[in-house]
């Protein structure tokens, strides 16, 4: 098998990415591209709130703006020197993952995971593991880090 494109599934709202650094290490062995994909939560997830329909569009104008400059910041600190390119789609994040990784010829997806476990991962579902369950390419999860004290 060869690697010439990796998506590189991000949380932006998250500090930490490990798959970053993952996803880099693996283009730089074998030479590939990196497509670095952040998905935005569909705005449907807020039409049941009593808000107006013209602030949601409002704040999703500015969730996008700002979602646009950090995935520019992103790539410029993570994938300095590296074929890579940053996307960002609105819906459902395995769904559009598993979706923009088979319309971008993707030969590895590399994510991480939050780590939930028991109820947690009952009641929030696991994004990471819909997407290894529905991708037609092999998938690398990375754990997060546990913190020193635990």
């Amino acid at each position: 098998m060869e690697l010439k494109k990796i998506l590189c599934a991000v949380d932006l709202m998250d500090s930490l990415n490990p798959s970053a650094d993952y996803a880099r290490m693996l283009a730089e062995m074998a030479g590939a591209s990196v497509v670095v994909m952040y998905v935005i939560s569909s705005r449907s997830a807020y039409e049941n709130l009593q808000v107006p329909v013209e602030d949601i569009a409002k704040g999703m104008r500015s969730i996008w703006a700002g979602s646009r400059a950090n995935m520019d910041a992103f790539i410029e600190t993570h994938f300095a020197g590296i074929e890579a390119t940053g996307l960002i789609y609105e819906g459902r994040p395995a769904e559009k993952i598993v979706e923009i990784a088979r319309e971008q010829g993707a030969d590895l997806i590399v994510m991480g995971t939050h780590g939930r476990a028991g109820l947690d991962r009952l009641f929030f579902g696991s994004v990471a593991n819909e997407v290894v369950r529905s991708a037609a390419c092999p998938v690398l999860t990375i754990r997060p880090e546990k913190p020193a004290d635990e």
